[in-house]
Order: structure tokens, then C-alpha cells, then sequence
């Protein structure tokens, strides 16, 4: 499966599983950020959005219209857990690594000192977006993050908020809204705000200020990160992973069962 006609209109196509009628990208980690590079380095184009999934957006994939839509708008979309990969699997198909912003925030830092690109910081809390911004340069000298902004906007600041970025000229916008509200901002205004590249990145400012601990290292290295979250902030992620995750592998199922002409 390739992604559609108005994605290869613009931007190389890329190979995909269909993870419950979302275009999956099979790309590991180095090619996506390859892919970001590229983008980044030729300006002028329309913005490649970049989104993720996950077995709690692939439930608001069937629930929610409004996301939906602005999800397939996306250029690209990868695998933020193991959900859309177990789903691929039981379809037949597979899936790399998932990539989690706690993770590649420092490959997505190393390639931007490497490569002279400026990041801007849209989303979390008041204070979230500099503690993150403050953290990532110690580590990463000669990271240039070009502006921030946190989340907390109501439409009536969108406007200038746009220009703002706009007279920013960052390379990449890094937002960090959740979803469905990222997906959405992000087909609403990426094509405006006169970037290269357009990330929606989740809860990734929280992690790399430090907001939020991770799981525990051997919980994420066999797959139950999610359960490390959900003792992390249980009044948040409990009731989304108690009545979520058997929902999704439930559709899961079901969507593998049909046959692939109805898929």
C-alpha cells in the first residue's frame, strides 16, 4: 500500500501498512529523519506533516470524523506504539521499531546541530515548551530553537500566532498540543504557517522538560510502557488504557478477519 495521490503529488511516496484504514509508514527511524532533513533543507515546498498513531489515536481514528480527516491530510504517519504494529501483524503485514518522542527528541536534536536546523516549540503547559527548550540545549550545544509558544490558545490568537511562527523561519515546528487537537491544528493551519516541516509530536515537550518520568527502562524494552504510564498518571492514562486497549485489539481483530478486498 502507497500513500495517495495527493501525498505523491508533492512528496516521495512512502511504502505503508494499512493499520484499520490508516496509511502506516514501514520506515524505521533513520528514514524518517532522513526524510525530515530533506525537507527541511529544500524550502519552498508545501510543509510535510508528519503524525503518528498509536492504539489510543487509532480508536479516535474510528470515533472521532473531525480527526480523522485531518489525520489521512498528513504526509506521513508512523507508529508511535506497538498497537498499530500488533494490528499490522494480525493483518499480515509488519511494521519497524515504534519511534516515541521521548526517543528521537535527541536524534531529532542531533540532526538539527548536524544539520544548522531551526526548531520551533508549539504546545504543553505555560512553562513546559522553555524548560524543554533549556534541557535540550545544555545537552545538545548549538540547538537553535528559533521560538515557543505553549498550547493554551483559544482561536481568536491563532492569527498572530501563524504570523509569529511564520516571522520565526524555523525549519521545523515541533507541536505538542495531544491529539486529536494536534492533527487538527495542524491541517488547519500547517500549509500557512510557511515552513518546511510540520511534527506532531505528543506529549514530547513534557518528557524532554522533564515534566514527566518514563517508565521504567525494562518495561519499555518489552513492550509495556504503556502500563509504566499508566501507574505514572493513573487519574490521566487509566481509564484510556483500561477501556481503550481491549477495544483496539478487539477492532484489531475484527479488521483482520475481513477480507482484504474490504479492508
Amino acid at each position: 500500500m502507497t500513500d495517495s495521490p495527493s501525498r505523491r503529488a508533492t512528496w516521495a511516496p512512502v511504502e505503508t501498512a494499512d493499520v484499520l484504514g490508516i496509511p502506516v509508514a514501514k520506515l524505521a527511524l533513520p528514514d524518517l529523519l532522513d526524510r525530515v532533513r530533506r525537507a527541511a533543507l529544500a524550502p519552498g515546498r508545501r510543509a510535510l506533516r508528519i503524525a503518528y498513531v498509536n492504539a489510543h489515536s487509532v480508536n479516535l481514528f474510528l470515533d472521532h470524523p473531525r480527526y480523522r480527516e485531518a489525520l489521512l491530510a498528513a504526509d506521513l504517519i508512523y507508529a508511535d506504539g506497538n498497537g498499530p504494529r500488533l494490528a499490522a501483524r494480525l493483518s499480515g503485514d509488519r511494521l519497524p521499531p515504534r519511534m516515541t518522542g521521548a526517543d528521537w527528541i535527541h536524534d531529532l536534536c542531533r540532526l538539527s546541530v548536524r544539520e544548522s536546523l531551526s526548531l520551533y516549540f508549539l504546545g504543553a503547559a505555560p512553562g513546559v515548551a522553555q524548560e524543554a527548550a533549556h534541557r535540550l540545549a545544555e545537552r545538545w550545544p548549538g540547538l537553535r530553537v528559533v521560538g515557543l509558544h505553549h498550547g493554551f490558545l483559544d482561536a481568536t490568537e491563532m492569527p498572530a500566532l501563524v504570523r509569529q511562527i511564520g516571522a520565526a523561519r524555523p525549519h521545523i515546528v515541533l507541536l505538542a498540543m495531544g491529539s486529536p487537537r494536534q492533527e487538527i491544528w495542524m491541517a488547519e493551519f500547517g500549509d500557512a504557517l510557511g515552513v518546511p516541516v510540520v511534527w506532531a509530536g505528543g506529549g514530547v515537550l513534557d518528557y524532554a522538560s522533564g515534566r514527566i518520568r518514563r517508565a521504567p527502562r525494562l518495561m519499555c524494552r518489552i513492550g509495556l510502557e504503556w502500563l509504566g504510564r499508566a501507574l505514572i498518571e493513573p487519574r490521566r492514562l487509566g481509564p484510556r488504557y483500561l477501556f481503550g486497549i481491549p477495544l483496539f485489539v478487539w477492532r484489531a481483530l475484527r479488521h483482520a478477519a475481513r477480507p482484504r478486498s474490504d479492508r
